[in-house]
C-alpha cells in the first residue's frame, strides 16, 4: 500500500492481484461516497492487436461509446434502475482515450460497488438490443449535428488532422454505427475491459487502511487477471493541418468561428505531457481569458460576447482551440491572430502571468471539494503515469519563460479555422 499526502489531502494506492489499480481518497465528514471505474479505451482506439498475436483488429468508429451505452443493459432491465433502487445516482461517459462509469451514494456503498464492477465486467448484448441502440445513438448523432458547438469542434478537428482518429466523433457516424454487432462489442470488451487496463477510484468518509483492503478483496473476487492490455495502433500523422479554412452553413441566428492549431505531441513521458497542457492553458487564459485586455477590448467593441479557450494534450496528439460567436468572424480571426503575433514579439507580462497562475492554483485546490472531478482527473492522469498531486507540483514549477516558450508552438503552418454561418450570411472575403 502506498500513501501520498500533499496539499492537505491524502491518496492511498494499491494494486489488486488481478492487475487493477485502486485509489482511495479519504474525505472525513463527507456524507456522499463516490466510485469511478475508468477503462483506457476511447474513441481513438479503432485499430489494435492483442499482446503476442499478429491479428489486427480494425473496428468502426463509435464502438467505445456504443459499448458504454450497452454496459448498463442487464438481463432483467437497466443498471440505472438498480442503482436508483439502492438510493444511488450513476452515470458514464466516453472520451477520446477513456471510458468511465461512476456512482454517487449516501447509503449501500458496498452493494453499489458490487453492481458497478459487475456491470463493467459482465456485459449483456443481444441482436435486438444492439439494433435498438443503433436507433438511439443515431438520434444522438443527429442532435450533435444540430448543435453549433459540437459541429464546430468536429469540423475543426477534421481540418487539423488528416489521419489521426481524434478527428472522428466519439459517437461515430450514422454509417459506422450500423456496422456494430454483438460480436464487435464482445471483441472490444474482451480486449480492453481487462483489470490491467482499468483503474478504480473511491472517495468518501472511509478509514483508509481498512477500506483499501476491502476494495482490493472486492476487486479480486469479481474478475481474475485476464492479461496485458491490447497494443494500440495509430496512423502516422503528417505535420500541418489538412486544410487551413472551411465554412459550414447551419440554421443558426449568428455566426460562430473556431480557431485551432495542431501542436506537436511530446510522447509517452507523462510529466512532460502534463506540463505542456498546463502551460498552454495558462497562456490561453493570459491572452484571451475573461480577465485579459484582449477580451475586454473585443467585448467593449461588440466583436465578441465570449471567448472559449481549451487545450488538450495526450502522448500522441495535442491541439488548442479558441471559439466565439461574432457577427464579424473574419475580423475576429484577424484580431486573435494579431494578438498572438504581438505576444510573440513583446512577450507575456509578468503581472499577467502571476494573475493567471494564481487563478489556476485556486481552481486546482477547489477540485478536491468535488469528488467526481477529482476522480475523473486521477483516473485519466493514472494512464500517463501521473496523479492528482502531480498537477499541483507541475503547476507550482511553471515559470514565465515556460509560458513564453509555448507561444512559438502557434505558427501559421499549424493553424486552421472554421466559420459556421447562418444560411444567407455572406462572409466579407467571399
Amino acid at each position: 500500500m502506498r500513501i501520498l499526502k500533499e496539499f492537505g489531502e491524502e491518496l492511498v494506492f494499491e494494486r489488486a492481484q488481478n492487475g487493477m489499480a485502486v485509489f482511495l481518497m479519504p474525505k472525513p465528514g463527507y456524507r456522499k461516497k463516490f466510485a469511478q471505474v475508468t477503462v483506457a479505451y476511447g474513441s481513438n482506439d479503432v485499430v489494435f492487436r492483442l499482446p503476442g498475436h499478429a491479428t489486427r483488429f480494425e473496428t468502426p468508429p463509435g464502438v467505445a461509446h456504443f459499448l458504454e451505452h450497452k454496459m448498463f443493459d442487464r438481463p432483467r432491465g437497466s443498471a440505472f434502475d438498480e442503482f436508483s433502487a439502492l438510493g444511488a445516482s450513476a452515470n458514464a461517459f466516453t472520451a477520446n482515450d477513456v471510458t468511465s462509469y461512476m456512482f454517487w451514494t449516501v447509503n449501500e456503498f458496498e452493494k453499489c460497488l458490487d453492481l458497478l464492477l459487475d456491470l463493467v465486467f459482465n456485459p449483456h448484448f443481444t441482436e435486438e438490443s444492439v439494433r435498438k441502440e443503433q436507433g438511439i445513438i443515431g438520434q444522438e448523432i443527429v442532435m450533435y449535428d444540430d448543435d453549433p458547438y459540437s459541429r464546430l469542434s468536429r469540423e475543426l478537428l477534421q481540418s487539423l488532422y488528416r489521419t489521426h482518429p481524434v478527428r472522428m466523433d466519439v459517437t461515430g457516424t450514422s454509417e459506422s454505427i450500423k456496422q456494430i454487432t454483438p460480436d464487435v462489442l464482445g471483441t472490444c470488451h474482451a480486449a480492453f475491459y481487462r483489470p490491467s487496463n482499468m483503474v478504480l477510484f473511491v472517495a468518501g468518509d472511509f478509514d483508509a487502511g481498512d477500506q483499501i483492503l476491502r476494495l482490493i478483496k472486492t476487486v479480486d473476487s469479481t474478475v481474475p487477471d485476464s492479461g496485458s492490455p491490447p497494443v494500440r495502433e495509430r496512423p502516422e500523422e503528417p505535420p500541418g493541418p489538412r486544410q487551413f479554412s472551411s465554412t459550414v452553413k447551419m440554421h443558426v441566428s449568428r455566426p460562430f468561428v473556431s480557431i485551432g492549431w495542431k501542436d506537436r505531441p511530446v510522447g509517452d513521458d507523462g510529466k512532460t505531457v502534463l506540463k505542456q497542457e498546463i502551460t498552454t492553458e495558462l497562456l490561453l487564459n493570459i491572452l484571451f481569458g475573461k480577465s485579459s485586455p484582449v477580451f475586454a477590448r473585443l467585448y467593449e467593441s461588440g466583436l465578441a460576447d465570449d471567448l472559449g479557450v481549451s487545450y488538450e494534450a495526450w502522448p500522441d496528439y495535442a491541439f488548442g482551440t479558441i471559439t466565439a460567436e461574432t457577427m464579424q468572424p473574419e475580423k475576429l480571426v484577424d484580431e486573435i491572430l494579431g494578438e498572438i503575433t504581438r505576444a510573440q514579439k513583446q512577450g507575456v507580462s509578468p503581472r499577467d502571468f502571476e494573475r493567471a497562475k494564481n487563478a489556476a492554483w485556486g481552481h486546482y485546490l477547489t477540485l478536491f471539494d468535488d469528488l467526481d472531478l477529482i476522480g475523473e482527473s486521477q483516473c485519466q492522469l493514472y494512464f500517463i503515469g501521473q496523479d492528482v498531486f502531480s498537477y499541483g507540483r507541475v503547476l507550482k514549477d511553471i515559470n514565465l519563460r515556460d509560458v513564453e516558450d509555448r507561444l512559438w508552438s502557434i505558427s501559421a503552418d499549424s493553424l486552421a479555422h472554421v466559420f459556421l454561418i447562418p444560411e444567407g450570411f455572406t462572409l466579407v472575403g467571399s
